[in-house]
């Protein structure tokens, strides 16, 4: 072990996480489930599309129709998909892909302990139970622990440690080419916490220059090697960062995220619950969020004493104190927490960058391990810890609404803690004892943590394969084009990825914010960035090309996660793809991929009319004038246990009596078998579960309150359709659109349907990144498409280039000459090449400096 210390503490890690996580239920090997980050509702999903992609099909490397309705696919690879470590995920079958990540996540914990063990063997030669014990300490850090499922984020914990070892090496004019490969890897894994790792780098470096560099001409050669070797490193990852960039650019970058809703100055009155014993949850309100920067008690008391300790140069202390001001600097300002992450507010899981704060923290605790301690400092140092833990009890915990249980703890493992140190430079027990209670400390917070958090297993295994199952008996010609569904496990709506079918939803920080717009305009849930495909109707069928709508039988709730959305009643009338006792595939009368019509550019949308919308884009893309939906029906109001008012188009209601049943019945008269639609006002509806339980005909809603949204509905023989309302414990007065009933001109909107397919693009190929078929263009008209507009796409009529242009402003259209041509479109990921040729001039830049140094060494020799 006195040898490969590190191997051990790697291992022992792994374990502590492995059983830790089985009793805390999040160890998917053991059955349990991951419920932190967006694991099981975003992960998996682009986990299966890697998979078959690198297994299967190369032609989605760059593009995907999985993604979305397509999309550009380069932002995924680089911020979730390009770990080493991923490559574990190809050696499971998809519907074990949760094993897979587990496995993945408990190799990079003990990837980290290992390196952080060698580090401070290799910078403070620390004996065995303090090397291990820290190691331990920070590759379970409650960052970790919390951040599991975005497993992404924790390369750069795995490497950063030994990216300091040889940050160091540089400082000291050292030439290090492990640096130069492993901060290639670390930005390749994952640009956005390589960004943070370096960042946080440069400061490193300037420290360890300040302490090591004694002269102007070492100040410059040093800094000179530093800034080379990083420059190498980011060449050499520019196959993955430059077209990341194009795809960021494009999408990412649009958005205009509102600031972030934080106290800074509260944030420091509430530090102390951050960095002392942890077991809060991040379900709670941001507000109420902490930086993440438990790294174990005693190692927080060790990192305290490191900075009171009078044997360590102030020279030292000073210029490491400046170092912990910068790494925190995020807490103190709205502009620098903005800095550390990369310009925009995270929408979630706030100070995204402490994990760098518990590197720090663990970092000099291990220095001042490495230096003893006079009995003097010591009692400072303890006296700084009494202070931390009375801001704890009388203003940290009365701020966050702790529980008395969570504050007994932290007294508890605070007190042991101190008594073990001080005892500890009183050299009256051996290492082992602190650092062994260090060690349980970890474990008890990781597994009460995971105990406060546990929800009850998901099926997901189940589910895949069950699902994959009833797409893959679909027959061929029901699969050629888009497919949706009603059903969800974990709102994935990156289930497209997972079961291989072109798709028409998406969930990915990467995504087009104009067509989540588009979809909301229409009355499909869309909001920057994801777009779902629940309340669609027969009109978003035919324009987006679903062949196949899939439905259910199973309710929300039948299994943990799973979520029966929206109503698609108004397919009852349609041909059958396939069905069994659970599901229904129906089959769906569409528009081609591409035909031959009008770009509308100018089309003007209105928000809150969704079925206006609708009818305003199909005729606008065929040039027809044709009314798809009847004037609206009006409902009769009915009500129990409520005094009604309507105005206009508003009902008004106040409960009569407290703690008795209370509802508003809407009953439409119309045409006996007819289809259409009703819809409802999302702003009435948000968090409509807490408020009301609604249903159609007896049938329970469930909906996601995004946007004004349709309900499909199939008329009864009797001619009446029922919505009701029942109000929640809390619901005693408010306001409620009526809801109207549009009934759907079935016969109109097949002549718009067929219109389009009569000019349509005869396909001869349709690969994710190619399309080719041949077309008849008329005067006037342009190959209109339903491809989101994207950068990488290349067109060609009959053999010669064809500027792409845009039809609603949002998809791929060709202006083309009347006549009969064969249509190719291309894409290659925008940036690829550009990178491709940067990686290798930093490869070449690579081997000369190495061939350069080689050669100056022999001469000094």
């Amino acid at each position: 072990m006195k040898k490969r210390t590190w191997i051990f503490a790697g291992f022992l890690a792994g374990l502590i996480f492995f059983i830790a996580s089985w009793i805390g239920g999040t160890n998917f090997l053991m059955g349990g489930t991951i419920h932190s980050g967006d694991l099981i509702n975003q992960y998996i999903s682009f986990f299966a599309s890697y998979q078959h992609t690198i297994l299967h099909d190369l032609s989605s490397i760059s593009f995907s129709f999985s993604n979305g309705l397509g999309g550009n696919t380069a932002g995924n690879w680089g911020y979730y998909l390009l770990s080493p470590f991923n490559f574990i995920v190809l050696l499971f079958p998809t519907k074990f892909l949760p094993q897979a990540l587990y496995t993945v996540i408990l190799l990079k914990v003990m990837v980290a302990s290992a390196s952080f063990c060698w580090m401070t063997k290799k910078l403070h030669h620390l004996a065995d139970p303090w090397a291990i014990s820290l190691a331990i300490a920070y590759s379970l850090s409650s960052y970790v622990i919390n951040y599991i499922g975005n497993l992404m984020w924790l390369d750069a914990i795995a490497f950063l440690p030994l990216l300091v070892v040889f940050v160091v090496q540089l400082s000291k004019g050292r030439f290090s080419f492990p640096y130069i490969w492993l901060l290639a890897i670390t930005i390749v894994a994952n640009y956005y916490t390589a960004y943070m790792v370096c960042l946080f780098l440069v400061a490193f470096f300037a420290y360890q220059v300040y302490l090591n560099t004694s002269t102007l001409k070492e100040l410059i050669k040093n800094s000179s090697l530093f800034i080379l070797a990083s420059l190498t490193a980011g060449a050499i990852s520019g196959v993955s960062i430059i077209p990341t960039a194009f795809n960021l650019l494009e999408n990412k970058l649009n958005y205009s995220l509102p600031n972030p809703n934080i106290n800074f100055f509260h944030i420091w009155q509430e530090l102390p619950a951050s960095v002392l014993f942890s077991t809060r949850s991040l379900q709670l309100p941001l507000r109420l969020q902490l930086p993440l920067c438990f790294v174990g008690t005693i190692t927080l008391f060790l990192a305290i004493c490191f900075f009171f300790n009078g044997r360590i140069a102030l020279k030292t202390r000073l210029a490491s104190l400046f170092l912990c001001i910068f790494t925190a600097s995020g807490l103190l300002s709205e502009k620098l927490y903005l800095l550390w992450h990369g310009g925009q507010p995270p929408v979630a899981f706030a100070y995204r960058f402490s994990f760098l704060i518990t590197f720090i923290i663990a970092f000099f605790a291990s220095y001042q391990l490495a230096n003893n301690i006079s009995r003097n400092n010591l009692k400072i140092s303890i006296s700084i810890f009494a202070i931390f833990l009375v801001i704890y009890y009388f203003r940290s915990s009365k701020l966050l609404l702790l529980n008395s249980t969570d504050c007994i703890l932290v007294l508890v493992f605070s007190i042991i803690s101190g008594l073990l140190i001080f005892i500890y430079y009183k050299n009256k027990i051996n290492a082992w004892i602190p650092a062994i209670f260090l060690i349980f400390e970890i474990f008890s917070s990781a597994t009460i943590f995971w105990n406060n958090v546990k929800q009850p297993s998901v099926k997901i295994t189940d589910y895949i394969a069950q699902t994959q199952s009833f797409i893959n008996q679909l027959p061929k010609s029901a699969k050629t084009d888009r497919l949706a569904k009603s059903f969800l496990l974990n709102d994935n709506c990156g289930e497209s990825y997972i079961f291989n079918y072109r798709g028409a939803e998406v969930f990915s920080s990467n995504n087009d914010p104009k067509i989540s717009e588009f979809y909301s305009l229409l009355g499909l849930p869309g909001d920057g960035y994801f777009y779902f495909y629940f309340s669609s109707t027969q009109l978003t069928d035919a324009l987006f090309d679903i062949k196949a709508f899939i439905t259910t039988n199973r309710l929300t709730g039948y299994t943990e996660g799973f979520k029966n959305y929206g109503l698609r009643n108004d397919l009852a009338n349609n041909k059958i793809w396939l069905k069994n006792k659970q599901n229904v595939a129906y089959k769906c009368n569409t528009f081609p991929i591409a035909f031959a019509g009008y770009k509308a550019n100018n089309l003007r949308l209105t928000a809150n009319h969704p079925l206006e919308n609708q009818t305003r884009v199909l005729n606008s893309l065929t040039n027809s004038k044709h009314t798809y939906f009847s004037k609206p029906i009006t409902a009769q109001v009915t009500s129990d246990n409520l005094i009604t008012k309507t105005s206009k188009k508003q009902l008004s209601y106040q409960v009569k009596k407290k703690a008795t049943p209370s509802s508003v019945t809407f009953t439409y008269t119309a045409k006996p078998n007819s289809v259409g639609y009703i819809v409802l006002d999302n702003n009435q509806l948000y968090n409509y579960s807490k408020i009301f339980k609604i249903t159609l005909n007896n049938q329970l809603l469930n909906i996601n309150s995004v946007t004004y949204q349709p309900l499909g509905i199939s008329v009864p023989k009797n001619g009446k359709v029922t919505l009701k309302f029942q109000m929640g414990e809390r619901n005693e007065k408010g306001n409620l659109f009526i809801p109207q009933l549009y009934l759907l001109n079935k016969q109109s909107l097949n002549k718009t349907i067929s219109y389009a397919q009569k000019n349509q693009l005869k396909l001869s190929k349709w690969t994710n990144n190619q399309v080719e078929g041949t077309i008849n263009i008329k005067q006037g008209q342009s190959l209109i498409t339903t491809i989101p507009y994207t950068t990488g796409w290349k067109a060609f009529s009959d053999g010669k280039p064809v500027k792409v242009g845009k039809a609603l402003n949002r998809f791929i259209a060709l202006d083309l000459p009347k006549g009969k041509h064969k249509i190719t479109l291309k894409h290659t990921m925008p940036g690829l090449k550009l990178g491709i040729v940067i990686s290798v001039l930093g490869f070449i830049v690579m081997i000369s400096e190495y061939l350069i140094i080689k050669k100056h060494q022999k001469k000094q020799l």
